[in-house]
């Protein structure tokens, strides 16, 4: 890897350099780190010379955006590069353009120089050829911030440029950059860095540095530095020199000031044994050390994100345990359940929430562990449902058994085979004499066996164009289609279309003359025949079926050893 020199005497005084600039990428396959899609293209473009005159690099902090800017920049102007896409880093430009002294590249600040004056003069030093190199490349970092005239003045330039001029514009947030300048530019998308990538880096790193960090310190750093490289490095560099001797998790915790693994294991074991007290003391311990109880509420959320990793994958979780603390954490897994845990991540995210506000104290901390240990519902457990679910096979299994075993014919003796088929083959109907058996009901009811429907050929029409009748209906007269449409239409008895409602009041209104009139004219007007309307209501005693026999029906059941298998009554 190319790399300056960690430090430099000047005089009497040692410069220090910054990690982070020490370890800043010189070429595309060394020390640039992810973004292959990025590393791809204009590795392509170079090897191609097919290198755009306007590029947009757009993505989060800390992710090579800049880098990648600068390597492009040295690997047009390198003289050495011959057919490789990657600069030398070893010949008079790329070492100028390392040293930030190159009079081709000019690096420039979008936030301080964003007026129209600063752009103006950019239109004017662009026409001037290179002096040393082919290109001259210009660098505008922050390109977002500039104004909206600074932008409409660049247009003009950026659509037609010299042939000696790149332009490389690099941003955090590409939705403030205007269409017309987005259309005119190669815009590569910079992803954040995953935790891997970060802490595989760091190893090299501190390996190269001399020395030693625990893999569980690097990948804390990774997780806790949202995908970005720089921001990483300048925390291990931090880290570093608060540590003494070997790196390890308690100091990067230290130096972000978290709240150490054994306070997180501690709650944890509160919380499986709804040991509130234990878990308030600790919350209060926190704020009394100073602790950010916002930056808290979000490890206890981790904290059970990674216990819920650890229960529902088999293989190892990357978490920030270490071997002894993993074991801890397995025995929590088992005792919270996954249910619970996934509640915890919510309750304390909202918890987190609140807690920024920063009025409260530790109160929404202490709310959200007495609602995680109070608000268990044993449904939604999973060893509580799965207890719940075999109960209820259980007795749904009883209960088929119950259904197959016939109950006692009585108290009598058992009936004879050819007593029970004369008693099953002469059925009970209990609508056979309403008289004797309860009061007479009153009003209209369906007949106790129908006709079999004669299906001609109106009949069918009648059928098959239902919806065409209800068309029709609707067209004449919008009341009576609403009607008609809580009615269902049963079979044609000779000339009468029987259609059965189930509520009294459509049945009733249906009826009246001027309704039936348009319903009739409709039925005929589709079928080509007079086909009549008959309206039927359903019987409401025939919805009750768990109305109680008479006594005296009853007891000649219990003597001969019957059921009653239906219940009808016909209109005399």
């Amino acid at each position: 890897m190319q790399i300056e020199l960690n430090g430099r005497r000047t005089g009497k005084r040692l410069e220090y350099l910054s990690l982070y600039r020490k370890w800043r990428p010189q070429s595309f396959k060394d020390g640039f780190v992810g973004q292959e899609h990025v590393v791809r293209t204009l590795h392509n473009a170079l090897l191609y010379n097919k290198v755009a005159h306007a590029y947009l690099f757009t993505g989060p902090r800390g992710t090579g955006k800049t880098s990648a800017a600068k390597i492009l920049a040295k690997a047009v102007n390198c003289t050495k590069r011959g057919e490789n896409p990657d600069p030398c880093n070893q010949c008079p430009s790329c070492r100028r353009i390392n040293d930030g002294v190159s009079l081709d590249v000019l690096e420039i600040d979008g936030a301080s120089n964003r007026g129209i004056d600063e752009v103006r003069d950019l239109r004017e030093k662009v026409k001037f050829v290179p002096v040393e190199g082919d290109y001259k490349v210009y660098i505008i970092d922050e390109v977002h911030m500039l104004t909206t005239e600074a932008f409409n003045a660049l247009l003009k330039t950026l659509e037609e440029p010299p042939p000696h001029v790149i332009f490389i514009f690099a941003t955090t947030e590409s939705h403030k950059v205007p269409a017309t300048i987005l259309s005119r530019c190669q815009k590569f998308d910079f992803k954040r860095l995953t935790t891997q990538e970060i802490s595989a880096h760091l190893s090299q790193m501190v390996a190269a540095e001399g020395v030693a960090a625990e893999p569980e310190a690097l990948q804390l750093i990774g997780r806790e530095t949202d995908g970005g490289m720089r921001d990483a490095i300048g925390l291990l560099e931090q880290s570093m020199a608060y540590a003494e001797g070997k790196l390890t998790v308690a100091d990067v915790r230290g130096v972000l000031g978290l709240v150490e693994t054994e306070t997180l294991l501690a709650l944890g074991q509160a919380a499986a044994d709804h040991n509130l007290v234990a878990g308030f003391q600790l919350i209060q311990k926190a704020n009394e050390e100073g602790k950010d109880l916002a930056l808290f509420a979000r490890q206890v959320a981790e904290f059970f994100r990674d216990l819920l990793l650890m229960l529902w994958t088999e293989t190892e979780a990357e978490t920030s345990f270490n071997p002894a603390e993993k074991e801890i954490a397995r025995t929590l897994t088992e005792k919270i359940g996954m249910a619970s845990l996934k509640r915890g991540v919510t309750l304390f995210l909202e918890a987190g929430t609140a807690a920024r506000r920063g009025t409260e104290g530790s109160l929404p901390l202490e709310m959200a562990l007495l609602r995680f240990l109070t608000e268990t519902d044993e449904h939604t457990d999973d060893n509580a449902l799965s207890q719940t679910v075999t109960a209820l096979e259980q007795r749904l299994a009883k209960l088929e058994a119950e259904l197959k075993v016939r109950p006692p014919a009585g108290p009598g003796r058992q009936p004879t085979k050819a007593e029970t088929k004369k008693v099953e083959h002469h059925k009970i109907d209990m609508g056979t004499n309403p008289a004797d058996y309860g009061p007479k009901q009153t009003g209209p009811r369906s007949k106790a066996v129908d006709p079999e429907p004669e299906q001609t050929t109106a009949g069918i029409k009648a059928f098959d164009r239902w919806d065409e009748v209800m068309e029709g209906v609707k067209q004449r007269k919008r009341t009576v289609e609403a009607l008609l449409r809580e009615g269902t239409p049963e079979g044609l008895y000779g000339n009468k279309l029987r259609i059965r409602f189930n509520m009294h009041f459509h049945w009733e209104k249906i009826k009246e003359p001027e309704y039936t009139k348009v319903v009739m004219e409709v039925l005929q007007e589709v079928t080509g025949q007079k086909i009549y309307p008959e309206f039927m209501l359903q019987e409401a005693g025939n919805k009750t079926p768990e109305e109680k026999p008479p006594e005296i029906l009853r007891k000649t059941l219990e003597l001969f050893g019957g059921e009653i298998t239906e219940s009808k009554e016909e209109d005399r």
